[in-house]
């Protein structure tokens, strides 16, 4: 059995669980729509599970912030992108507005 999830569905779907303070909203559409990219990229189904999500993707204002609670140290502190590219070798990040989600490593 399959049911189709909306944008509004999957933010709504933390405030549900109460995981609504897990991430904010603009970084939960985010998620949405990579989510969907990657369904479409892999003709695969995800499943909507918001908890799993909270467990394996943490929200962080810049990859300065994310890049230095994971241990990174010299050039990769220099600037946001040389912290972006740190992370993007190394996990899944998404970008929006205001901000970045990564997958946890």
């Amino acid at each position: 059995m399959k049911t189709t999830v909306s944008e509004y569905q999957f933010v709504d779907s933390f405030r549900l669980c109460g995981r609504e303070s897990q991430f904010t909203v603009p970084a939960r559409r985010a998620l949405f729509d990579h989510f969907e990219n990657i369904e479409q990229w892999t003709d695969a189904e995800i499943t909507l599970d918001p908890i799993g999500i909270c467990c394996e993707w943490a929200e962080y204002p810049s990859a300065l912030k994310a890049a230095h609670d994971y241990g990174a140290s010299g050039k990769e502190n220099d600037t946001e992108e040389a912290a972006l590219d740190w992370l993007e070798n190394r996990t899944q990040v998404v970008q929006f507005d205001g901000g970045l989600v990564i997958q946890q490593f």
